[in-house]
């Protein structure tokens, strides 16, 4: 049975090559022998194609491959699978696809087709001088959404999708740089959803290794927002149909590929409750103080942060004397009509809450406008895609506190 024996980081040699005596090329059994079948973990499958996308890239920690990603290439080369290597950067491409097919007649014949087939891999791995084939970045930025889609269609229905990559997108329509750190993993796995955004993975096993491990100028990511990011790709794969997920928790403190493409820089989330809420004043209700809405929905994301919130607003309403007026928004996705309704609705259930800490109803007044609230943040791409971070802050609630001596306008 071949064996990838030994682990490295992209940009050296991979896979070793057939000594003599040394291996067989006759077997299909890549989930049993040489301890392949255990190595696969739970998720991916022996005997399967595989296609892996690989985040060699600025700001992310050169890739090195796990004795998971290693058992997957071994399981798919004796089974004479399609082997497919995709580089991942603003524009991924697949670098490279075949499966081991060899044409020798004999033992040692079938061994030099092997080490032809292994040395090519290796010189993919490497990092070749064509554009075509070098799986370093060749564009600026990461788009880790468009691999996980050319990785699903290479690997087809039963095969094994493997992602290399720190898993912070910088491209639309998933853009971290718009502060979806910030945001619940389910809620954009569903705004990707709606939008129609999400690959198609029903039927693949689909393996992440590396997510949430960054390299300079890209800030290190807390624990917690570590946790976030698989917690984001896991819920997206789910939600676009895969057999099964998992994410491989290995860390990776390797420097990045010196040299390549810039990549934006994903500044981590800082939440700040809200503590005091002045005369006349004008506050926006949304993440940034843990009063963000559910996708489609008047359901705080964060129940307890919400109402530590709103008793700080309604301690300032009733010790002012001032009235609110709360008008609620939502993101563009959906008619006008439907909107409308729907931050309506958001904007009174804040109201329902504000009553239940005793401030009087005929001091509060609601408003719906929708996808047209003024200074909303832009959620449309280019090609009218939902951008994902500024949609979910366009969902929200906006208090303005009104009374003697607060400007009529």
């Amino acid at each position: 049975m071949k064996q990838i024996l030994r682990a490295a980081a992209v940009g050296t040699a991979l896979l070793a090559a057939a000594s003599v005596g040394g291996c067989s090329t006759g077997g299909s059994g890549g989930g049993t022998g040489g301890g392949t079948g255990s190595a696969l973990g739970s998720c991916l499958a022996p005997n399967a194609p595989v296609a892996i996308g690989i985040g060699a890239r600025s700001n992310n920690p050169q890739p090195t491959m796990t004795d998971t990603v290693k058992a997957a290439m071994n399981s798919a080369i004796n089974a004479k699978q399609q082997v497919t290597i995709i580089r991942l950067d603003g524009d991924p491409k697949v670098v490279y696809s075949e499966a081991y097919a060899p044409t020798g007649a004999n033992t040692q014949a079938q061994k030099s087709d092997y080490n032809a087939y292994v040395n090519e891999l290796n010189e993919i791995l490497a990092g070749t001088s064509a554009t075509n084939t070098d799986v370093r970045a060749q564009v600026p930025q990461a788009n880790l959404l468009e691999a996980l889609a050319i990785a699903a269609d290479e690997a087809g229905t039963g095969g094994n999708v493997v992602i290399m990559d720190a898993g912070l997108q910088t491209t639309s329509p998933l853009d971290f740089t718009t502060g979806l750190l910030a945001d619940d993993p389910q809620d954009i796995a569903s705004s990707l959803k709606s939008s129609n955004e999400l690959p198609d993975l029903k039927g693949r096993h689909v393996e992440f290794s590396g997510l949430g491990w960054t390299a300079a100028p890209q800030q290190q990511l807390s624990i917690a927002n570590r946790t976030k990011v698989g917690e984001i790709w896991t819920d997206i794969a789910e939600a676009a149909g895969a057999s099964c997920v998992d994410v491989d928790q290995t860390p990776n403190t390797n420097a990045a590929i010196a040299g390549l493409p810039a990549v934006s820089v994903v500044k981590q989330p800082v939440v700040q409750p809200l503590k005091v809420v002045p005369k006349c004043s004008v506050t926006n209700l949304d993440d940034s103080n843990n009063v963000g809405f559910d996708f489609n929905s008047t359901v705080f994301r964060d129940p307890a942060g919400a109402d530590a919130t709103l008793r700080v607003l309604a301690k300032a309403i009733l010790s002012s004397g001032d009235s609110v007026t709360l008008t609620g928004a939502t993101s563009s996705e959906g008619t006008d009509a439907y909107n409308t309704q729907l931050s309506l609705d958001r904007a009174d259930k804040v109201k329902s809450v504000l009553m239940q800490m005793g401030v009087p109803a005929s001091r509060i007044t609601t408003h719906g406008d929708g996808a047209h609230l003024p200074g909303r943040l832009n959620d449309k791409g280019p090609n009218g895609q939902l951008l994902i971070g500024p949609a979910i802050t366009n969902r929200k609630v906006v208090a303005k506190l009104s009374g003697t001596g607060c400007p009529t306008t």
